[in-house]
Parts: structure tokens; C-alpha cells; sequence
């Protein structure tokens, strides 16, 4: 019996071997296709920034100068003397 499992374990592994390594190729295929869908929707994110930012625009509302937060302007004041004090 010792015989016949190394036998039957040798083609098991056999067997196993071309699947997994189709499943191999097959990961490598997705992840490339993957990679390259993601390249597109990159290139295309790009191409509407560029658009949105190179557009002239029609109104203050459009115009994303007026759409930033201004800080309020503040100027140093001397600090007062208390009452009493030369």
C-alpha cells in the first residue's frame, strides 16, 4: 500500500501543477487588464480636469478664483496702555 500512495501522490501533484498554473496566467491576465482600465480612467480623470480648468468662465458663480476661502484681513494693533501707567 506504501507504493501505491507515493504513486497516487506523485499524480495528483502531476495533475495539479498545469492547473494552478493556468490559474497563474490567468491572475497575471486580470491584473494586467486591471492596470490597464485603471490607466484609462486616469487619462480620462486628466482630460476633464483640464477641461474644467482651462474653461473660460460665464459668471462669478463659475469662476473657481471666487471660490476660495479668503482669510480676513487683520492689522496689528499697538497694545494699549493701562489707565494709571505713564
Amino acid at each position: 500500500m506504501g507504493m501505491v500512495g507515493w504513486v497516487v501522490a506523485v499524480l495528483l501533484v502531476a495533475l495539479m501543477l498545469p492547473l494552478l498554473a493556468f490559474m497563474y496566467l490567468d491572475i497575471l491576465e486580470t491584473r494586467n487588464d486591471a492596470k490597464q482600465q485603471l490607466e484609462k480612467v486616469e487619462k480620462l480623470r486628466r482630460e476633464v480636469e483640464r477641461k474644467n480648468r482651462d474653461k473660460n468662465p460665464d459668471t462669478f458663480a463659475d469662476n473657481p478664483v471666487f471660490d476660495r476661502v479668503r482669510r480676513p484681513f487683520s492689522l496689528p494693533l499697538p497694545k494699549s496702555k493701562k489707565l494709571g501707567e505713564p
